[in-house]
């Protein structure tokens, strides 16, 4: 089988058809490539400047198209960039193949300095445009020619300096002249070769799509992030799992990045300091993307508000890439949920603005949206925050406006202000914030501080704010249970935790028929709901929190005999040894898991009137970090009568959990 090919004559285009046949040669194996060039007539008119509007489309395709249109070559192998769109009746682009730096570079002059460049040559508007933007001291003159007589009109003095693609430099070995890589948006499909072929060539068609980049490419995932980690959505969840990289901001909260495991590629923004830029980020996107890769695009809030959603798309477009959108709960919407506030209000506020504060205070020339039109948020306002005011005020928005500023949301000092237009500009504020311009906030009684492990099983006392103060560790399997468990009547559950580590265990040396026979008893509903979970029912558990005591209670007399009791090295296990002792029961305590202490240096900066605690070691470590803690004015909630008994030996007022 002969397949010829066609390209333009100069050194480029020739060195670009051998680097596409080792591609061409792998889904074409049997067969023998003829490979020819010629001119087009971009190449042959070196004085028409390409910014002419009597420039054609196919300024450098005609004669390769007609070529190929009336059957003399079957393959054409072009620069991506200078196809035009829409190709010719008839035509397709057969295969796209992976970018090579899609970046522009700029060539100096050998005796000239980057802070004396006058006279920049290109032909691209485009170009001109974003070169300016750097050298806004410059003048841009047109150029044409191959690469090597543009870098010749640089060097005999007619320019200070060429923009040239990078990726040309590269495959002409010119890679030492390059003087400066620009990073402004590059030119789309710059970098990439295409082939093109006759529509009826299915011959041709059918094995070139196995080396169509738009067809190998792995997907782009666009998800958002929000600084509450338990609010990720589920799907967010599933992608970042599968993904081979993922390419993150600085506001991720640190559990997700944890989950990561090393696939995480920092790519974050800072205002007023180190930042990657936007079109970094998309080349990183398009490299990993092309190599078959599931890359994730992972924004703190919704990336769709202020999140530079908008560029990435277009830039997927542009080359061709698959798209994925997962929303997320954006800082807005979290700051109102913090602040018992709506958003939108069906008789105040019907509708929400959301702005940059750094659009707010440097587009003077825009007013700010009257109250009239609704509410406003503000991302990134900290900064200007008095001007946002000021221009507030000019916009007709009263004094008295209610706001609502919520400050590292999602981190451990999280805090949220109540102010007014009048008096907020006078506060002082730490960045992330949010400013909420007039929904209006419904505080309740705050939230319940909870100090325990496992808060999924606690929700209905909330609104809860999870602070943990221990941390459990199972410990490594003990092949010595399975000879405790033959001597035991039964099992005692002490906690949820304590059925997981017992059942890991177990059937690190049997299964739960090693259990046939025997009671399983649990301290309270929780736990048991935790072994049915595993297929277990408790022959006994108490409705209530009450505890080891409310269980000895619930079975006094009934069963006596020896149980096994799973349990922490911190637990209390003589006090609950005496508390079963007139039911018959002798515990035998065996330590599954360690209790480890939780340090901390503040307590949370939102609202709350109530504290749970799960366990002793929960009260200890919590009033060894605030002994002045003793003196708040809070409800203390005790999970079973020993964590009870705890909190009155430190001398407070104390309730078992839903008495």
């Amino acid at each position: 089988m002969k397949i010829s090919v066609l390209s333009r004559s100069s050194p480029l285009a020739l060195l670009q058809v051998q680097e596409a046949l080792p591609a061409l040669r792998s889904v074409f194996s049997d067969a023998e490539f003829l490979c020819s060039d010629t001119n087009s007539l971009g190449d042959r008119d070196l004085t028409t400047p390409l910014i002419d509007p009597s420039v054609p489309t196919d300024y450098f395709t005609r004669e390769l198209d007609l070529a190929q249109l009336t059957g003399d070559v079957d393959l054409v192998i072009h620069s991506a960039k200078d196809l035009p769109s829409p190709l010719p009746d008839g035509l397709c682009i057969g295969a796209l193949l992976p970018a090579a730096d899609t970046r522009d570079a700029l060539v100096f002059r050998d005796d000239v300095e980057v802070e004396s460049v006058k006279i920049i040559g290109t032909s691209s508007a485009t170009r001109e445009a974003e070169i300016l933007k750097q050298f806004p001291d410059a003048r841009c003159k047109g150029i044409r020619g191959t690469i090597e007589q543009r870098l010749a009109q640089l060097d005999s003095g007619d320019y200070d300096a060429v923009i040239i693609a990078a990726c040309a430099l590269h495959r002409l070995g010119l890679a030492s002249r390059i003087g400066m890589l620009l990073d402004y948006p590059a030119t789309p499909q710059q970098g990439r070769l295409a082939i093109t072929v006759r529509e009826d060539r299915n011959d041709l068609l059918r094995p070139l799509r196995r080396i169509d980049v738009r067809r190998t490419a792995g997907l782009v995932a666009c998800i958002g992030c929000p600084a509450d980690a338990s609010l990720l959505a589920a799907h967010a969840r599933t992608l970042l799992d599968a993904a081979d990289v993922v390419l993150h901001d600085r506001l991720i909260p640190p559990v997700i990045l944890k989950s990561l495991h090393g696939k995480a590629e920092y790519v974050g923004k800072r205002g007023h300091g180190h930042s990657t830029t936007q079109n970094h980020i998309h080349r990183r996107l398009l490299e990993e993307a092309e190599r078959g890769k599931l890359v994730v695009r992972l924004q703190g809030g919704d990336p769709g508000i202020l999140g530079h959603l908008g560029e990435t798309l277009e830039f997927c477009q542009d080359w061709n890439l698959r798209v994925e959108i997962v929303p997320a709960v954006s800082a807005s919407q979290l700051a109102a949920a913090r602040s018992h506030a709506s958003l939108t209000h069906r008789y105040q506020g019907r509708s929400i603005t959301f702005l940059s504060g750094h659009a707010a205070a440097e587009l003077e020339h825009l007013p700010l949206p009257s109250p009239e039109f609704g509410n406003l948020c503000i991302y990134m306002g900290v900064r200007n925050l008095s001007v946002i005011c000021e221009r507030m005020r000019d916009a007709g928005w009263d004094e008295s406006t209610e706001v609502t500023v919520s400050e590292r949301l999602g981190m451990e000092g999280e805090t949220l202000t109540r102010s007014t237009l009048a008096e907020v500009a006078s506060l002082e504020f730490t960045t992330p914030a949010v400013f909420l311009f007039g929904p209006e906030g419904h505080p309740g009684p705050g939230y319940t501080l909870f100090t325990g492990t496992t808060p999924s099983k606690f929700y209905k006392f909330g609104p809860l704010l999870h602070y943990p103060f221990i941390q459990l560790s199972a410990r490594k399997t003990d092949s010595s249970l399975q000879g405790k468990l033959a001597g035991w009547d039964g099992v005692i559950f002490p906690s949820s935790f304590s059925v997981d580590c017992f059942i890991e265990q177990l059937l690190a040396f049997g299964d739960l028929r090693d259990l046939s026979g025997k009671r399983v008893l649990a301290v309270g509903p929780m736990t048991a709901a935790t072994l049915r979970g595993y297929g277990l029912q408790a022959d006994a558990a108490p409705d209530d929190f009450g505890g080891v005591i409310a269980l000895a209670a619930l079975d006094e007399g009934k069963h006596p005999g020896t149980f096994g009791y799973p349990c922490s090295n911190l637990a209390p296990t003589r006090k609950r040894q005496a508390a079963v002792a007139d039911s018959g029961i002798i515990l035998d305590p065996v330590v599954l898991y360690d209790n480890v202490p939780l340090a901390h240096t503040q307590l949370p900066n939102l609202p709350f009137s109530r504290v749970l605690f799960t366990s002793s070691s929960t009260v200890q470590n919590y009033f060894d970090s605030f002994p002045e803690e003793r003196d708040a004015d809070r409800e203390w909630l005790a999970v079973g009568t020993s964590t009870l008994q705890t909190l009155r030996e430190n001398g407070l007022t104390a309730f078992l959990l839903g008495e």
